[in-house]
């Protein structure tokens, strides 16, 4: 015991490894926590970051957003006076009908070309094209069905509209040609916004830009490469989520490039949404704002926390010295050593530690001199009581397995009695014919007629019929040898040497039995064990079938994939009892006295002695006893 004191508690100091002394793990604790501390403040400062940066976003797209409108709005105020102009200076309703389309065309590509516009078409009062240049329209075709065709006939007054023409949009603005206070015609001035139109957008805000149709560019600037956008760089979830929340902003990766998107709706002059304008913001400039004020935010944060390391070590090891004195005091409780009083003044908690345990080695001392003679008295005591336990425990099996021979015997003899009924019933006619042939004997003995062949034949019948009742004792007999070894047999020979027995006895009483032995696979037990347990479910089967008097009452054995059955048609057994159906000593027998034993006996040999299941359920005939082994 003292031994054993010693090396658990008498370890010095410097064997315990760095990481299990205290100052590393005080150390340790602290670090982790002003880690843990600077590290959520590093991460609610980035947040804040993050914050500012997405605002920042926000704002730039914002402002691009507005500078395009203003652009486009000043093209179509363009659009307008030039369309005005030229309708008030040369095409009025007598110059259209002076000229041939043809050199109305040529009059309005002098025109355009003067006020560098991309497209003039010339409409009559049916909106049908009088003369065009630069429109992909041909002359005749109607534009009836164009929103600024119909509105501006109807409102008699000049309008703006952003219209999408070779895939692309355009800006049209429309003047009426009226005489005697009657149109006779419109003139339509459009300017394209194209990629160039987009690329003087991108020099003002340093963002990529992309006028979006539905989901089909229009227009774009050159984002980050030599080439324009072909296709919708989002997918067309995102880009509707955009469009429909204008503060959100979105990360997504275009040629190996990382962008900052934000998307708008584009209206026209009347404020009805005509098509969308996507923004993007080059990742690598955020990213370098980020990594530049993280980095300093890293060199702040590491400094503060070696400064603050200093300060706690220099403040702990002052307790740790305090501590490793006690650590000593405690090594020289556990190696019986005298007990040396610890002397520290620090005012605090520590020398109150101190003085506790100045206290508890005094107590210590006297404690272990009592601690060896009482653990050896108690050691004995144990002693002692397991050997009485173990005496306990073998006299209660002893008496659990005289308990259960005594079971077993009771269920042999009951068998016994049953079977001597069974005999009876086997030798009632070969008796009754050997009596019958004697009587004959005797009779033609008096009368004397009994010639040689006569007392021959008469005795060969008797000596069959004593033949046959010697094979029903041997039957008997080598039903209730028990098998001290296991040997192979199968279902159809079990089944069938039972019913050699108990066959008769069952017909007797009017119950018919009926087999399905579809089962001849071998079986490697105890034989007569097995046809004592298949002898006790027909003896029950029997027992409820007097009891209950079903009409045209019937025992069904049957075999199949290694399970045997036994089952009648007396009705079933009651819920109230199938889960006791096989405890010791239970019996639902109201006629006869049972003893309860059968069951239980035939669950005991079948899943313990023979390594198998016996179960009983009900079907819609009656009791259904199932063997499997």
């Amino acid at each position: 015991m003292n031994t054993s004191i010693k090396e658990s508690s008498g370890m010095k100091e410097n064997r315990i490894p760095f990481y299990r002394k205290i100052i590393f793990k005080v150390f340790f604790l602290i670090f982790f926590v002003l880690v843990f501390v600077l590290g959520f403040n590093l991460i609610l400062t980035n947040n804040m970051m993050n914050e500012r940066i997405q605002q920042r976003l926000n704002d730039d797209f914002q402002s691009a957003f507005y500078m395009t409108e203003n652009f486009i709005n000043l093209v179509s105020q363009t659009s307008q006076m030039w369309a005005k102009e030229i309708v008030a200076n040369h095409f009025s309703f007598q110059v259209i009908k002076q000229h041939q389309p043809e050199e109305i065309s040529s009059l309005l590509g002098i025109e355009k070309n003067k006020m560098s516009a991309d497209s003039i078409i010339l409409l009559d009062e049916q909106g049908r094209i009088l003369a065009q240049s630069g429109s992909d329209f041909k002359i005749g075709d109607s534009l009836s069905y164009q929103d600024i065709v119909k509105q501006t006939f109807k409102s008699r007054t000049s309008l703006t509209k952003i219209l999408r023409e070779r895939e692309s949009f355009i800006v049209y603005s429309s003047a009426i040609i009226q005489q005697d206070n009657k149109i006779k015609g419109m003139l339509l001035v459009g300017y394209f916004i194209n990629d160039s139109f987009v690329e003087n957008i991108k020099k003002n805000t340093s963002l990529e830009i992309a006028f979006i149709g539905n989901s089909a560019v229009m227009s774009s600037s050159q984002w980050g490469t030599s080439n324009n956008l072909d296709i919708l760089p989002i997918s067309y979830l995102d880009y509707q989520n955009l469009l429909y929340s204008p503060q959100l902003i979105k990360e997504i990766i275009y040629k190996d490039k990382v962008y900052i998107v934000n998307a708008r709706k584009l209206h026209n002059m009347e404020s009805l949404t005509t098509g969308s304008i996507l923004f993007a913001y080059p990742y690598d400039k955020i990213k370098q704002q980020k990594s530049d004020l993280l980095h300093k935010k890293l060199d702040i944060l590491y400094l503060s926390l070696l400064i603050a390391l200093l300060i706690i070590y220099i403040v702990v090891r002052k307790y740790l010295v305090a501590i490793s004195k006690l650590t000593q005091a405690m090594h020289g409780v556990s190696d019986n050593k005298v007990y040396e009083k610890i002397n520290i003044d620090s005012q605090d908690e520590i020398e109150l530690l101190a003085t506790s345990f100045n206290q508890m080695g005094t107590e210590l001392n006297t404690l272990h001199t009592n601690l060896e003679s009482e653990i050896e008295r108690k050691t004995q005591e144990l002693k002692e009581l397991n050997d009485n336990l173990h005496s306990l425990v073998v006299s209660e099996i002893e008496k659990n397995r005289q308990k259960e021979q005594q079971l077993v015997q009771q269920s042999r003899l009951a068998q016994m009695g049953e079977m001597i009924s069974m005999i009876a019933h086997q030798w009632r006619q070969p008796l009754a014919a050997i009596s019958s042939t004697s009587m004959a004997i005797h009779l033609k003995a008096q009368l004397n007629k009994l010639d040689n062949d006569t007392a021959i034949e008469l005795s060969d019948k008797i000596s069959d019929y004593s033949q046959h009742l010697s094979t029903t004792i041997d039957d008997f007999r080598e039903f209730f040898k028990p098998n001290k070894e296991k040997q192979e047999t199968n279902y159809t020979e079990l089944v069938d040497g039972v019913l050699k027995i108990i066959k008769v006895s069952i017909n007797n009483k009017d119950i018919e039995i009926i087999t399905h032995l579809n089962c001849h696979k071998t079986l490697y037990s105890y034989p007569n064990e097995i046809k004592q347990v298949i002898l006790n479910l027909l003896k029950n089967a029997e027992d409820a079938l007097l009891e209950k008097q079903p009409d045209n009452p019937v025992i069904t054995i049957a075999t199949q994939d290694g399970i045997l059955t036994v089952s009648d048609n007396a009705g079933g057994i009651s819920e109230e009892y199938i889960d006791k159906i096989f405890a010791p000593y239970f019996s639902t027998k109201t006629k006869k006295d049972g003893t309860g034993l059968g069951l239980y006996m035939s669950k005991t040999i079948i899943e313990e002695h023979c390594g198998g299941r016996l179960s009983v359920s009900n079907d819609k005939e009656g009791a259904v006893f199932m063997v499997v082994l």
